[in-house]
């Protein structure tokens, strides 16, 4: 690809919906100013989270639509959804176990996602399964909770370290 079709292509509308898009989406944008912010204060722990967290919602933004397509009966997406929460539940389980994250921030990101991939499977269930529509809100209101919260846990670290620095300029002051 030579340089005059590489500018072409990142002016192009394509390049819009397929690149800029994901970063529009304020969860990638979060995650990704975390992984920054990760980078900076040097916490290679958190920032392990955060990069997950960002190639997790990249992939899923790039995948997105292709599983609709390719699922006109409505079924195949929620398990592969359910096991994309699923891989990252274990994923963060394997690296608080190997000492690559932090136990209470894989404990906490674990009891909030675990609902993902039930709802997922109660949603297939329920309505395209059963052809019952109790899901719905449930489907509705909590995925976007669980996606937001887990995006939250990415910051988590860093008002613990900024706590840390604060204690420390305290403790330095009274002697």
């Amino acid at each position: 690809m030579n340089t005059s079709t590489f500018i072409e292509y990142v002016n192009s509308y394509e390049f819009y919906t397929t690149f800029i898009s994901v970063l529009d989406d304020s969860l990638t944008l979060l995650a990704f100013l975390a992984c920054v912010a990760f980078v900076f204060i040097k916490d290679k722990q958190a920032f392990r989270y955060s990069f997950l967290c960002l190639i997790f919602y990249i992939v899923g933004a790039f995948t997105f639509e292709p599983i609709k397509a390719f699922d006109d009966d409505k079924v195949y997406r929620y398990i592969l959804w359910a096991l994309n929460d699923i891989i990252f539940i274990a994923i963060v389980a394997y690296w608080a176990l190997k000492d690559k994250m932090y136990m209470w921030q894989s404990i906490m990101v674990q009891l909030v996602v675990l609902p993902a991939p039930i709802l997922q499977l109660f949603r297939l269930v329920d309505r395209h399964l059963m052809d019952l529509s109790y899901s719905t809100y449930l489907y509705k209101s909590v995925l976007p909770i669980v996606n937001t919260v887990t995006v939250a846990l990415c910051f988590v670290p860093l008002l613990w370290h900024f706590g840390q620095k604060l204690k420390w300029k305290d403790s330095s002051l009274k002697s």
